[in-house]
């Protein structure tokens, strides 16, 4: 192999769905090139490719089973996957950096608890969005994880009345996840709209949600804000608060013995409270000028990108940005389509290594999922283990053929099995 002066330097800035996505894609078109490579045995080394991977966690974490998680504790253990468990990712061209990401310039990243900047010639963003723990995993290490689960098991077991507030797909799933795995408990749903699931979505799929969480026996509040919270107890507070306002998902939402009062002035005591009131975006990070004021790099929707994953923006030809953070996840969050952007964003990058300057065709991420010109958007939602609501971009999929649809375990064994755990990535799997 012919050794460069110096190894290319790609970063990639986050790690799960769409980072490791564009990280297995770097490993199968930069390092496991050769003719013998079959996935038995570690890809050989490459002094040109210098990869690092940055995140604060030490594995990937299947976030899409998380409310499933908080109901059910040997599905949560299953969840948070080390990356000691996937052998690729101690090839010697790969390095990964535990730490968090404070700031992500035009040629570097900077890192809170080293003073080392992370110089690159190519960047894939994949930090997604934040939301505030349980949901949004404050833990670092799978050993955090597994004693804050303790903890939510141990209260959600002592608790007689639940509140769930914010009815997004989030808190819709986790109050049927909640009322199915523990029937005997009062599960409430408080939601500031009439019916749940904002976006651009049907109302029939929105009255067909209700249905499901009436016939399960969640009971629903909609059309009421929360506007006073006063809890006696609040035990889920972290120690390392102090990043919180680059890592919202440090704050936990959860409370003990709380009482709400809504803006209809009804009063609900409940032994334990989740808020579920959306995401907030990594915009503080970025900094990234663009190259024309009426066009900011980062909007309310994400980072802008092209079909390609790059940043649409002539000034970061060399930047991508993949999954929840871009603005092509702006309407839903599919983990599915978080791994394909990587996949996207990591080929990409090796095609333009390759090119050495010359002009390369990159390829395109396709349309977005439900994004076809119509008025609305996709989304399969998931509320407990034996029913779905599915709209696709025909309509509502009756729910007889949604519940044929299911996936049992929440996608988990197709994440782990998108992640290469336990072996070698090929090409196509």
């Amino acid at each position: 192999m012919h050794l460069v002066n110096s190894p290319i330097r790609i970063a990639i800035a986050g790690g799960n769905y769409g980072g490791l996505g564009a990280l297995k894609s770097l490993y199968l078109n930069l390092l496991a090139t050769n003719p013998d490579y079959d996935g038995s045995k570690q890809a050989p080394p490459n002094p040109n490719v210098k990869i690092t991977l940055i995140d604060r966690r030490d594995g990937f974490v299947h976030y899409l089973g998380m409310t499933r998680g908080l109901s059910q504790p040997d599905y949560a253990r299953k969840l948070w996957v080390p990356y000691t468990e996937m052998p690729w990712l101690q090839h010697p061209s790969i390095t990964i950096k535990k730490d968090i990401i404070s700031r992500i310039t035009p040629t570097h990243v900077e890192l809170v608890n080293s003073s080392e900047h992370v110089e690159f010639d190519y960047l894939v963003v994949a930090m997604g969005q934040s939301r505030n723990a349980p949901i949004g995993v404050a833990a670092s290490t799978r050993s955090e994880y597994l004693q804050a689960m303790e903890k939510y098991f141990s209260a959600i077991s002592d608790a007689q009345t639940i509140a769930v507030v914010g009815a997004g797909a989030v808190g819709t799933e986790l109050a049927a996840d909640l009322k199915t795995d523990y029937p005997d408990k009062e599960v409430i749903l408080i939601h500031s709209r009439e019916l749940p699931i904002p976006g651009p979505f049907m109302d029939e799929f929105r009255h067909e949600a209700v249905r499901v969480l009436h016939k399960l026996g969640v009971k629903t509040m909609f059309g009421q804000r929360v506007v006073d919270e006063s809890a006696a107890q609040e035990d889920f507070s972290l120690e390392h608060v102090k990043h919180a306002n680059i890592l919202p998902e440090l704050i936990d939402s959860v409370k003990r013995n709380a009482t709400l009062v809504t803006s209809t002035g009804a009063k609900v005591h409940a032994d334990l409270v989740f808020n579920c009131l959306g995401t907030k975006n990594k915009s503080p990070l970025i900094h990234l000028p663009s190259s024309s004021s009426d066009a900011p790099i980062f909007s309310s929707s994400g980072i802008r990108i092209n079909s390609h994953m790059q940043i649409d923006d002539s000034k970061y030809p060399h930047i991508f940005a993949v999954g929840d953070i871009s603005n092509r996840a702006a309407v839903a969050k599919y983990a599915g389509a978080a791994v394909k952007s990587g996949n996207v964003a990591g080929s990409n990058i090796a095609k333009l290594i390759r090119a050495k300057g010359e002009r390369v065709e990159l390829g395109n991420m396709g349309k977005r999922r439900g994004g076809g010109g119509g008025v609305y958007s996709t989304m399969k939602l998931v509320l407990g283990e034996h029913n779905m609501v599915i709209q696709s971009e025909d309509g509502v999929i009756p729910p007889e053929m949604a519940a044929k649809m299911s996936s049992p375990d929440i996608k988990l064994s197709k994440a782990l099995k998108d992640m290469a755990i336990g072996k070698f990535p090929t090409q196509g799997r």
